[in-house]
């Protein structure tokens, strides 16, 4: 499985993932702090969103200050996938005005623009 984190503002919750991508990727509830979209019958259809802001004190001292320059107060959501169209589609269903980074876990931190322009999980996880 890979993951990814998003990083937002923090007024930004897991329902509006979910009313982002409403038609495209259908989300359902585990707790307060995690959405999920499976259909076991489909084999790599699993797709989790967390809410995980201690997820901040695991990056380096470089990612946490591009963080903090980026927002006075953040959240951080972990997503797991099989799928990296998934993952496309969430980040593209936000909208322009809403402020998002994206972590690929391997030390790089994007900018929107820049992760829609990768065609697979290889290109975005080994991007220098």
């Amino acid at each position: 499985m890979n993951d990814a984190f998003l990083i937002t503002d923090s007024t930004f919750k897991l329902s509006d993932f979910k009313r982002y991508t409403e038609g495209a990727i259908k989300f359902d509830d585990l707790n307060e702090f995690e959405i999920e979209y499976n259909i076991p019958e489909q084999h790599k259809t699993y797709f989790s969103v967390s809410k995980d802001n201690s997820i901040f004190d695991m990056m380096d001292p470089f990612e946490q200050e591009k963080v903090i320059s980026e927002f006075s107060e953040f959240n951080i959501f972990t997503c797991l996938f099989y799928d990296f169209r998934y993952l496309q589609t969430l980040v593209a269903s936000i909208p322009p005005d809403r402020k998002v980074i994206i972590d690929n876990d391997h030390g790089k931190l994007l900018k929107r623009e820049d992760f829609l322009k990768f065609n697979s999980y290889e290109e975005f996880a080994k991007w220098p």
